[in-house]
């Protein structure tokens, strides 16, 4: 085959891989995009009846859409990392369980009050290991602070991952502090430690599990194949992909 032919055909096959991952992007953005839309709007509403439905109303209010919204059981195991398996089958359910009611309880704390804040996504694109990024930021006392979500795919839905805000990963946050609390406490040590954490909020009421909020079923050697690296990866997902890594080898 002469040179000129063979540049031809690969120009052919790079045209066409290209399309391919554009069309696969414009796809993916949409759906993953109304996963932030419709969590941002509920803080919003939420917000504006803070005061009506006091923490217990908020908490119940924004339980449905997290569940929804967030792989949180996924994130749960991520944040151990390696240590997940210092955890037996019970201590597991246990700590996903409390991470769950942290997480709503932490947004039902802190999105408490209204006076004008509004959220807006600025873009939408891929993200290292077939995820997908939605960058936004939240417009408050005169202040723009950016809050980007990483979302991948679970049991067919897109589903948040990973919190950066201001360039700080959420997950590799809670990794540190996990991770350290059951080096220096031991399994039971960390599990008593959590409780008390949850004990600083007002009562936790009882919200089962939104019916939409099963998470990624996929076999650890999948989610190790999922920590690939990409030109265009941000650097605050480096702790997802970690955390994908440990999962695997554990």
């Amino acid at each position: 085959m002469k040179p000129a032919t063979r540049l031809f055909r690969s120009l052919i096959g790079l045209t066409v891989l290209c399309a391919s991952i554009s069309v696969w992007s414009v796809a993916a953005a949409a759906p993953a995009k109304s996963v932030v839309e419709s969590l941002d709007d509920t803080l919003i509403a939420t917000m504006k009846q803070a005061d009506t439905l006091g923490f217990d109303g908020r908490y119940k209010k924004l339980a449905p859409v997290i569940d929804r919204s967030f792989d949180l059981n996924r994130i749960a195991r991520l944040a151990l990392g390696s240590s997940w398996s210092k955890l037996n089958a019970e201590q597991q359910t246990q700590y996903q369980a409390m991470f769950r009611k942290d997480t709503i309880a932490t947004y039902a704390s802190r999105f408490k009050s209204y006076s004008g804040q509004s959220f807006e996504i600025k873009s939408t694109g891929d993200a290292p290991g077939g995820r997908a990024q939605v960058n936004t930021v939240i417009h408050a006392d005169g202040k723009t602070v950016p809050i980007n979500y990483v979302l991948d795919k679970s049991s067919g839905q897109w589903k948040i991952v990973n919190v950066v805000a201001k360039g700080v990963s959420d997950l590799a946050l809670k990794r540190g502090q996990y991770t350290s609390s059951i080096r220096e406490n031991g399994s039971d040590g960390f599990l008593d430690q959590y409780q008390k954490q949850l004990a600083k909020y007002p009562a936790i009421p009882d919200v089962p599990v939104a019916k939409a909020s099963e998470t990624s079923t996929r076999p650890a050697a999948a989610l190790e194949a999922e920590a690939g690296s990409s030109p265009s990866a941000p650097a605050s997902d480096s702790a997802l992909d970690q955390g994908d890594e440990d999962a695997g080898a554990s």
